[in-house]
């Protein structure tokens, strides 16, 4: 049985397929402005590599902030529970999830039978988002795969007066054009999203082990001072961090075609 997970984010279009538990084909591409056909270019994509026809998906589940945006799709299911049922497949003992995207911080908690128990949602600043790294990285010209281990060599970590995004850009010119070490401004940002992530971890009573997801979780450096912070056990996943909500969307949708598939068999033998 194919089914296949879209997760539309505030930055980012993911799509997995997935034959039973087993993730057949995946592509990811930033949101643009054609968004039907990118949809479909990445869906698309995802079937070559999972040799499956146009017409092979049995049921397309959506999910992320613009999940309902997309019409084709039979369901549109949170974030959390789809990010939720992925990290637990991948690894029993996960029992918090902490999806760290381009907009938002979410933490999910889930029981040893990977069942949500609780989702909590940071407030919406961007100083702790991944919208706000990647500004910080524009403004010192570096790219996002080089804030790790530039921030990473720091000895100084900047340290910001100001929690709110946009007094904090003024800051950070102000610190780049007075010739302020890029490495430095980096590792102060990566510390103080850290620091919200952590606090919105210990407020929800996230327990180990805990498995770091979303487009920020390419950063390294920012899942170390997390870890360090806390005192919390994360979790590794045999999967791309960016990829785990739209996996676990297919992996639902995979669930959701058993149990139709059931009834329609209870009522062939009924008959």
């Amino acid at each position: 049985m194919i089914t296949a997970g879209v997760d539309v984010g505030t930055r980012f279009i993911k799509v997995c397929i997935t034959d039973g538990e087993t993730l057949q084909g995946s592509a990811c591409a930033e949101m643009g402005p054609r968004f039907d056909s990118l949809i479909s270019s990445l869906l698309k994509e995802a079937r070559l590599q999972a040799q499956v026809g146009r017409w092979g998906i049995d049921k397309i589940i959506a999910t992320g902030y613009g999940g309902h945006l997309f019409s084709k799709a039979a369901y549109t299911l949170s974030e959390s529970t789809c990010a939720a049922r992925a990290a637990f497949t991948l690894n029993k003992d996960v029992r918090s999830v902490i999806d760290m995207g381009g907009l938002f911080i979410s933490v999910t908690t889930m029981d040893e039978n990977g069942f949500v128990e609780a989702h909590h949602l940071n407030e919406r600043c961007a100083a702790g988002s991944g919208k706000f790294l990647e500004m910080v990285a524009e403004a010192v010209e570096v790219s996002f795969r080089e804030i790790s281990p530039l921030a990473d060599r720091s000895l100084e970590p900047y340290r910001f007066s100001n929690n709110c995004a946009v007094f904090a850009e003024s800051e950070i010119i102000t610190q780049v054009n007075a010739g302020r070490n890029a490495g430095d401004i980096l590792a102060g940002v990566v510390r103080s999203v850290a620091a919200k992530a952590a606090a919105l971890l210990n407020s929800a009573g996230a327990a180990d082990e805990v498995a770091l997801v979303g487009g920020l979780a390419k950063v390294p450096l920012l899942g170390r001072v997390l870890a360090e912070s806390t005192g919390r056990k994360f979790a590794l996943l045999p999967l791309d961090a960016q990829l785990v909500a739209a996996f676990g969307a297919a992996l639902i949708a995979q669930g959701k075609m058993t149990r139709r598939r059931a009834r329609v068999r209870s009522r062939e033998v009924a008959s």
